[in-house]
């Protein structure tokens, strides 16, 4: 049971963010946790940790942009000897975001991040070492479906990136490319609040989709040229 919970914390992402609604912030973020021990012959025990965290400004229905902050920990502790290798990021993403279609329902998303990486190694006393930094370029898509009062369940299934990451000294360097579709699946939840109109305390179902359709009647009457209505004088009433 203690797995099937730490495997749902790491693969589940908790955000509140104000989908598609323009003139909003967003914020998302997720937190992944994983732990085990070893006693067969040497007592081991393995802590690994990160989280993530992001926010942005929605400008408009479907573009987002804003920045994101990534730290985590891989620690391991032999004995009494703990090693900790530490990680992070951080750099601005941007986002698009658009309804499948006409439906209510449905949306998708994706979301390009290009970040500064690196990360140290700590054991024990001892000073820091395995210094490195580098950059980090993901792109992903993902699928969100709204299940009323401004919540939304997001599915990621993958995604596409490049890094490149350089240590001190003679170590060297390291370039990587991954590609992944389906092999891996992260579950979300999110909130639309504060949508920068008079219901933002407040959503009921479907609120967005009506605040859309609002909004697109108001720019085709701004658009299209209303006729003029001709004046009656008073001799015609007459």
């Amino acid at each position: 049971m203690k797995k099937l919970i730490l495997a749902l914390l790491a693969m589940g992402t908790i955000a509140t963010a104000n989908a598609q609604e323009p003139k909003s912030i967003l914020l998302y973020g997720d937190l992944g946790l994983h732990t085990t021990r070893d006693s067969a012959v040497i007592a081991t025990k393995t802590t690994n940790w990160n989280a993530n965290i992001g926010i942005g400004y929605q400008f408009n229905h479907n573009w987002t942009i804003g920045l994101k902050v990534m730290w985590g920990q891989d620690a391991t502790k032999v004995a009494t000897v703990s090693t900790t290798v530490n990680t992070y990021q951080v750099g601005p993403f941007a986002r698009y975001s658009h309804y499948i279609r006409k439906s209510e329902t449905f949306f998708w998303f994706s979301q390009l991040d290009f970040d500064y990486m690196g990360g140290y190694t700590t054991s024990g006393s001892a000073a820091a070492f395995n210094k490195h930094n580098g950059v980090y370029v993901g792109l992903y898509p993902a699928l969100g479906i709204n299940v009323g009062r401004g919540l939304c369940l997001n599915f990621n299934i993958g995604g596409i990136n490049y890094t490149s990451d350089t240590y001190d000294g003679s170590a060297g360097s390291i370039n990587s490319f991954n590609f992944a579709f389906g092999g891996q699946a992260n579950i979300g939840i999110s909130k639309n609040f504060n949508a920068g109109h008079k219901m933002h305390s407040h959503h009921e179902p479907g609120d967005e989709v009506h605040r859309r359709r609002a909004d697109r009647m108001e720019d085709e009457d701004d658009a299209a040229p209303k006729p003029k209505r001709r004046e009656r004088s008073r001799d015609d009433d007459e």
